[in-house]
């Protein structure tokens, strides 16, 4: 099926339940019951189980060779891999296009095929984008065009982009993702204050380098947007994005590594968030756990109740589901010396003085510095 005409978010997301209802009907998409469990703490997980994954991980096992995280992004990687995401579009996964914003190219939207989640969807262009590279500022704009209009419908939408194999990616096309729920990573930056709006902040509290950017206070947005109201937001988030890359990837060299070990992307109604990686699994006790932008969402999935046993072993030795996390990340001080750097590079001398005096705080009274 071939992309047809243009429609707005809130158009999209009211024809996702029927079109979500008759892919699975027809056997165009395979939905995975799962069960979830929540982990408390100060900094709580929800972590997912779906035994049907495993089973279908051992018949692909069966039926072609053993592969580990290494032969899957060499996989990805091969030129001759079709992507599900070139045109024509499986029809019964098609749900419409969105405008592309000053002059880029539109966005189709696509059932995912392997869902977890109702209705879980992709935004992706209608020709072949890198998925090592950032999303263009028009598709920031349209993800959260999508999240603004699922909030006026009292919906709360998760979008994330895994930024190259190493952060989760399995397809080369870009694409980004959207499902509904309530994150925990939103209850995890609860207390951090923004002092420049338009300024990215390193969590204080995380033992790895998470970005955290204030978005645009929703209720002073329009939804639908209009073209204009879409250049005007690309125009807000570019700059975030961009500068928080600018620290990641500076964090990433310092750290011993590059840009090409990638990094995880996450939006909500009030936060976008960055996590550069060092690592695209976690093993340990033979379990290997794929860790992508979900999992620094605080939503850890597993493919059995052994799994997650395991899961709860590794978690208590490293003290911590945070820590399996940071052992897939970049420590926090990386983040750290490339703000400062940051700030030396571009602030004047008294901003910097008034930086470092009155650096951000949580309303705890712990420091979250520095500013970027």
């Amino acid at each position: 099926m071939e992309p047809t005409t243009a429609v707005n978010p809130g158009d999209i997301l009211a024809r996702l339940p029927a079109a979500f209802d008759a892919a699975r009907k027809a056997g165009d998409l395979v939905f995975y019951d799962s069960t979830v469990r929540s982990v408390p703490g100060e900094f709580p997980f929800e972590i997912r189980t779906a035994p049907a994954l495993g089973e279908k991980k051992a018949a692909t096992e069966e039926a072609e060779s053993p592969e580990g995280p290494e032969t899957k992004r060499k996989r990805v990687d091969a030129p001759e891999r079709p992507s599900p995401f070139r045109p024509p579009y499986v029809p019964g996964l098609y749900v419409g296009s969105v405008a592309g914003v000053e002059g880029e190219v539109d966005m189709s939207v696509l059932l995912n095929k392997f869902s977890l989640l109702p209705e879980h969807f992709l935004l992706c262009p209608v020709v072949e984008e890198p998925q090592s590279l950032p999303p263009t500022p028009g598709q920031l704009a349209q993800t959260f065009a999508f999240i603004l209009a699922a909030n006026r419908e009292r919906r709360d939408l998760l979008a994330f982009y895994n930024g190259g194999p190493g952060a989760g990616a399995s397809q080369r096309w870009r694409h980004l993702q959207f499902v509904e729920a309530r994150a925990p990573i939103e209850s995890w930056v609860r207390g951090m204050t923004f002092e420049r709006p338009n300024y990215p902040v390193i969590h204080p509290n995380l033992p790895y380098l998470h970005i955290v950017c204030p978005l645009p206070p929703a209720h002073n947005l329009p939804s639908p947007m209009s073209a204009d109201d879409l250049v005007e937001l690309a125009d807000r988030l570019a700059p975030l994005l961009m500068r928080s890359l600018d620290v990641a990837f500076d964090a990433l060299r310092r750290a011993g590594g590059d840009r090409s070990q990638g990094w995880n992307l996450l939006m909500t109604l009030d936060h976008m968030h960055l996590i550069p990686r060092s690592a695209p699994s976690f093993v340990t006790e033979g379990l290997t756990l794929d860790i992508n932008s979900l999992g620094y969402a605080g939503m850890l999935l597993v493919k059995s109740d052994a799994e997650g046993a395991a899961l709860d072993r590794a978690a208590e030795k490293e003290g911590g589901l945070i820590n399996i996390l940071t052992r897939c990340a970049i420590p926090r001080e990386f983040g750290e010396q490339a703000a400062e750097a940051e700030a030396t590079l571009h602030l004047g001398s008294d901003e910097q003085l008034h930086g470092h005096e009155e650096a951000n705080v949580n309303t705890d009274g712990r420091a979250a510095k520095p500013r970027m």
